[in-house]
């Protein structure tokens, strides 16, 4: 068995960052990590995003909303940030609260800033194949772990856990598109 571990992809990604923001003009991109109310994980997944995006000295704000925000509320606050032509990135932490309809936000976000691949425009083009959208950032990085092992996924039969719209499936698309054949299971008896 093989015990995969993201510590050298890490350090590979931040040296091609810190070679592109060489040649960028003017000030290093910011990413804006949203975050609505006070959950301990979403609280933890901030702040070791916000780490490790400065360590690459890229530039982040987070944007915290209060959870009972209203959903009319939250969709202004999330246009203004999504228009915001300082944001070259944004990272909506997820399950909102039940008020704010989460597909109305996937709707909205600018897919160039979608980092985490939850527009309908991202989503479509990571299951149509295409390499120009982003997909979820916990699937790419599976994938991007294989690569850096040195594990050719080609030909090989693959079994994913889950078919949520954050991991499972977009993952199954991504390792398709490495010519992998994929299982998907789940814990849902069949009709």
């Amino acid at each position: 068995m093989i015990t995969l571990k993201g510590a050298e992809v890490t350090a590979a990604i931040k040296t091609q960052v810190e070679d592109m923001l060489k040649t960028l003009e003017g000030d290093a991109p910011k990413l804006a990590i949203i975050r609505v109310g006070e959950r301990l994980d979403d609280m933890s997944y901030e702040r070791g995003a916000v780490k490790r995006m400065e360590s690459f000295g890229l530039r982040v704000r987070s944007y915290v909303f209060p959870g009972e925000i209203s959903g009319r509320e939250f969709k202004e606050e999330f246009r203004v940030i999504n228009e915001d032509p300082d944001v070259a990135g944004i990272l909506l932490l997820r399950p909102l609260p039940e008020q704010i309809p989460e597909k109305d936000i996937e709707e909205m976000i600018d897919p160039a800033k979608d980092l985490d691949g939850i527009s309908p425009v991202n989503i479509a083009k990571v299951f149509a194949g295409d390499s120009s959208g982003f997909a979820p950032c916990t699937a790419e990085a599976v994938v991007e772990v294989l690569k850096a092992a040195g594990i050719s996924i080609s030909g090989k039969r693959v079994t994913i856990v889950g078919r949520s719209m954050v991991v499972g499936r977009p993952l199954s698309m991504l390792l398709l598109k490495e010519n992998a054949t994929v299982t998907i299971c789940h814990t849902k008896p069949g009709i």
